[in-house]
């Protein structure tokens, strides 16, 4: 069964990746803010979450997609989270991610300027662990997906927005949740 969603999650991601190249009409977009209810439970009051500083000067955080880790960009800039197809397939082979997570596909602008057609799938889980085990769930965040196998993965506007109050403790390099 798990061979079947990977082998068709694979499908989808090629059709996708001939399908970004020629004069190919992008298909309608779709809904995918619609009225979801993300629902972000905090383990405690206040939640620590470490961060490290990349080369561009984005915080990233560890994280687990359906369970599966991950580091990933905290970017303010980014309106939606965004996976790479390499991660989804490691998520559809791990079958952490399956072919009904499958949202449809919207046409996202990138940071040079130019458009592109992504899948969107739903992930059912962001675990973000903190310090002295505490912790931030997210369930059921859409994440567009890009074909680029060297996109970082991005946590994106659709996710900050929903978080609690939260501030960057540089110093300590923690950002701090308070519910």
């Amino acid at each position: 069964m798990n061979k079947t969603i990977y082998f068709l999650i694979s499908l989808i991601i090629g059709g996708l990746m001939i399908s970004c190249g020629g004069n190919q009409k992008p298909s309608p977009r779709i809904e995918v803010w619609g009225d979801s209810e993300e629902e972000i439970e905090l383990s405690t009051e206040k939640v620590c979450v470490p961060f490290k500083r990349t080369s561009g000067d984005l915080a990233e955080i560890q994280v687990s997609l359906n369970g599966v880790p991950f580091n990933m960009w905290w970017d303010t800039g980014a309106s939606m989270t965004c996976i790479s197809a390499l991660e989804l397939q490691k998520l559809a082979k791990e079958g952490k991610i399956e072919l009904d997570d499958y949202q449809g596909s919207i046409l996202t602008k990138i940071a040079d300027g130019s458009t592109t057609e992504a899948l969107v799938f739903n992930i059912k889980e962001i675990y973000i662990p903190g310090t002295d085990n505490q912790y931030l769930v997210l369930r059921d965040i859409d994440a567009a997906v890009s074909a680029n196998a060297d996109a970082p993965l991005l946590i994106g506007q659709n996710v900050i927005q929903n978080l609690p109050k939260h501030t960057f403790d540089e110093t300590k390099g923690l950002i701090i949740f308070d519910k």
